[in-house]
């Protein structure tokens, strides 16, 4: 028999881009790691270590912070790592949900799977949420769970307690999964019930999952009712104005090149719905159709005030169905049928190929990449550097200050000042009225000073108080009391402000006010701006 002497390669094409796609990440994701935290990361992780499980399901009794329980319980589990690690932990544990969810659904296909991958690790927002010590990287995932179900599921086939299970899990990583899990079965049940084929033990199954869904809601709702109702002017927004908030966030969520990915995604994917037919036409036809009743019921929710979107984090989870779509066009574009019109397989083949690789290129050539990040690190290196000396928490300090000795700092020397409680507490509706916000600025400084040295939830209600108003002389005022009067200098550090006139903070302009009123000398020691969480320290001297 003559033997065989062609060479077969060692590794697919398939595979070796999806070996490439998944470096690109590796390399992306590390880059992402490795930056200092905002301010709001500095506030959720004042929460953990948790002092009881109990916590892990109410609000968080730091800042007035809020996450699922199953996220609380993951952070309390990895609180005792450094920065960085504990990002690389949320990365890994988002992209271990995403990628069984790809490759279940495209069959272990690599090229679909290298698609949906790249549709994410090249999007800044999924890099940033995706290493976020915040848990929207999870509703992602859980989104990627259910567009994954929903794409390979048999409409042949009732729904399952298995399927439950999935839906049901995919729900409880995140919060916007609550919508997405109930999106999901509602659209199987209906397109069972159009078939004719909807069975009572289905029905039965689906009312599981909205009971499951509703006590979820209820748990969430009390978890982050602090969190939203010190809030008002962020989280309000009603009609017409959510509505452009909900779009302007969405818009933000893929920027450049999600935009242009997204672009090429429908373009291809309208293509296929018109040559395509049967059941190579039904899967992409019904993903299509659960992110348009997703983005549908969603801005539904945010017009009538039950889901304030008003930044890109708040519709993260869009990026879930989005990768599931980049996949399942590469899909389509393999199939036969779709093959059979040769220049318009051609035309969309390319197109893909020529967009994904030039965003590649332009990623790779950006290495190592500008990072959202704030300026803790700055800040604390600074501090280490300075003699022993008083330090006034300003602003964002006093929440960044215990976080960062607490996890051991070489910050010790100094004495910081004031000892200000950053504990949650409900705001009563009435502080958002008229009588304080058209109360004269004298008075109204006065009560928030006494507000921050005799209520125990001062610090909360004050923080929403002074953004309503926009003036932060109250606070500057409060926190310069307990520096040394006597000629003697003193730092003063804060977080989350922007000390350059050019960025014209009203955080700053307050305390540049008060520190005039009060004839002291004060001068920037380092001042980080353009940040996501910009901060200085200033050396000052008050008569």
């Amino acid at each position: 028999m003559p033997r065989d002497n062609t060479t077969r390669p060692a590794v697919s094409p398939g595979l070796l881009i999806l070996l490439l796609v998944l470096l690109l990440g590796g390399v992306q994701l590390y880059f992402w790691t490795d930056r200092s935290m905002p301010i709001d990361e500095v506030s959720q992780l004042l929460n953990y270590p948790l002092a009881d499980f109990a916590q892990a399901f109410g609000p968080l009794p730091e800042a007035q912070q809020a996450g699922p329980p199953l996220f609380n319980l993951l952070m309390h589990a990895i609180a005792g790592l450094d920065i960085q690690a504990m990002r690389l932990v949320i990365a890994a544990l988002t992209l271990a949900i995403i990628v069984p969810s790809l490759v279940t659904a495209f069959k272990w296909k690599p090229l679909p799977v290298a698609a949906a991958l790249f549709a994410l690790l090249v999007n800044e927002s999924f890099l940033l949420n995706a290493t976020k010590l915040k848990f929207y990287s999870f509703d992602i995932a859980g989104f990627a769970v259910l567009a994954a179900w929903i794409y390979t599921k048999d409409r042949n086939t009732p729904l399952r307690l298995v399927d439950v299970l999935l839906i049901v899990a995919a729900m409880v990583i995140g919060i916007s999964t609550i919508v997405g899990a109930c999106v999901v079965v509602g659209l199987f049940l209906a397109l069972r019930l159009a078939r004719k084929e909807l069975k009572g033990r289905e029905i039965g199954l689906g009312v599981l999952v909205a009971i499951v869904a509703f006590a979820y809601y209820l748990q969430i709702s009390y978890a982050t009712e602090l969190q939203i109702t010190a809030f008002p002017d962020t989280y309000s927004g009603l009609g017409v104005d959510a509505a452009k908030k909900f779009l302007l966030a969405a818009a933000r969520l893929f920027q450049v090149n999600g935009a242009i990915i997204l672009l090429v995604v429908l373009i291809v994917a309208f293509a296929a719905m018109m040559v395509l037919r049967g059941a190579a036409r039904s899967p992409l036809g019904v993903l299509l159709l659960f992110g348009a009743a997703s983005s549908t019921i969603f801005l539904a929710l945010a017009i009538i005030g039950k889901y304030p979107a008003v930044d890109a984090r708040h519709v993260a989870w869009m990026l879930g169905i989005f990768a599931v779509l980049a996949g399942a066009v590469v899909e389509a574009m393999s199939s036969p049928q779709f093959r059979e019109r040769r220049p318009l397989a051609t035309g969309c083949t390319a197109l893909f190929v020529l967009v994904l690789a030039a965003i590649g290129l332009r990623e790779v050539t950006r290495w190592p990449p500008a990072v959202t990040e704030g300026a803790t690190d700055g800040i604390v290196a600074t501090l280490a550097a300075l003699p022993p000396s008083t330090v006034v928490n300003y602003f964002g300090a006093p929440r960044m200050i215990p976080l960062e000795l607490a996890r051991g700092a070489p910050i010790t020397q100094h004495t910081y000042v004031p000892n200000l409680s950053t504990r949650s507490g409900a705001v009563d509706p009435s502080y958002f009225g008229s009588t304080w916000m058209e109360m004269d600025a004298d008075s109204f400084s006065d009560k928030i000073e006494q507000m921050l040295r005799d209520d125990p939830a001062g610090w909360a209600k004050m923080v929403v108080l002074l953004r309503l108003r926009d003036d932060y002389r109250p606070l500057a005022r409060f926190v310069l009391d307990a520096a040394p009067r006597d000629g003697r200098p003193f730092y003063i550090a804060a977080l989350h402000v922007a000390w350059g006139e050019a960025a014209q903070d009203q955080r700053a302009i307050g305390l540049r006010q008060v520190l005039d009123e009060r004839s002291c000398t004060y001068a920037p020691v380092v001042a980080y701006e353009g940040l996501l969480s910009p901060g200085f320290v200033l050396k000052a001297s008050c008569p």
